[in-house]
């Protein structure tokens, strides 16, 4: 093989790649089954290549398909890979022992996520017995600039990159509580800095309250956060709130320790 047909047969093999990724990212939470049609209007891909491309996945285990329904969703290897990148990750094997007893010594739902571009992403969802109406899937995305996890996180960055992430946030009331303006959002995180944890109440949803610290590596860059859930009313005697504060403060330290982390 020459030189030209050997980089030809590259990037063929290349774009053929970047097609089955693309593929396998339309499933989400809102898309988690698709037909191929679906998909081939989504990514403008002809229905034969994604075809194609499907039976690929199928073959491999990445996709599964109703015969009933014609629908492709995410098979049992993306299952095993999500185990084994979790496993690996120090961040979720310290913190998941530790939300667990939290949840459970304070009767609330706890929640460990980290910051993508201007999501936060949840890794880890603990329930007791009277939160279990507050479980949020792994994976799941919720916006950086209404989120106490994010905004304990946006709180420590790097001022620059903060209100980068801030600028090209799609800052939307999803109540009429939540904050949207840059100048709000910035005091917030001033009391953030001022606390060390972040408290907020009907921004995300109504009737729903959050505490949330951050997590700091030993480069003592903030590299997620955990928080706990439970209702504005729970949240209305100023000890229950220190309480929450306390644990969670408490927890993220220990957490932080753990990834050599250590204050001045």
């Amino acid at each position: 093989m020459n030189r030209d047909t050997e980089c030809l047969h590259r990037e063929s093999n290349t774009k053929s790649l970047n097609k089955t990724l693309a593929i396998l990212s339309t499933f989400n939470e809102k898309t988690p089954m698709q037909r191929t049609s679906d998909i081939a209007a989504k990514l403008g891909i002809n229905i034969s290549t994604v075809s194609r491309h499907l039976n690929t996945l199928l073959d491999w285990g990445f996709l599964q398909r109703d015969d009933l329904t014609g629908c492709y969703y995410p098979g049992m290897k993306i299952l095993e890979l999500a185990g084994t990148a979790l496993q690996n990750n120090d961040i979720y094997r310290y913190a998941f022992p530790e939300l667990q007893k939290i949840s459970y010594e304070h009767n609330v739902h706890s929640h460990m996520g980290i910051q993508e571009m201007e999501d936060i992403v949840h890794m880890i969802s603990c329930s007791c017995e009277s939160t279990k109406n507050l479980a949020i899937p792994m994976g799941h995305r919720q916006p950086v600039y209404c989120t106490a996890m994010g905004r304990a996180i946006l709180a420590y960055l790097p001022p620059a990159k903060s209100q980068d992430i801030l600028k090209k946030s799609d800052r939307r009331k999803l109540t009429e509580e939540t904050k949207t303006e840059m100048e709000e959002i910035n005091y917030e995180l001033a009391v953030v800095r001022q606390k060390g944890y972040c408290l907020l109440k009907n921004e995300l949803a109504l009737n729903k309250a959050s505490v949330a610290a951050p997590v700091f590596d030993r480069n003592r860059m903030p590299v997620a956060a955990i928080s706990v859930s439970t209702t504005v009313h729970s949240l209305e005697k100023p000890e229950r709130e220190r309480e929450l504060a306390r644990a969670v403060l408490n927890t993220s330290a220990r957490i932080s320790g753990k990834l050599g982390y250590y204050p001045n």
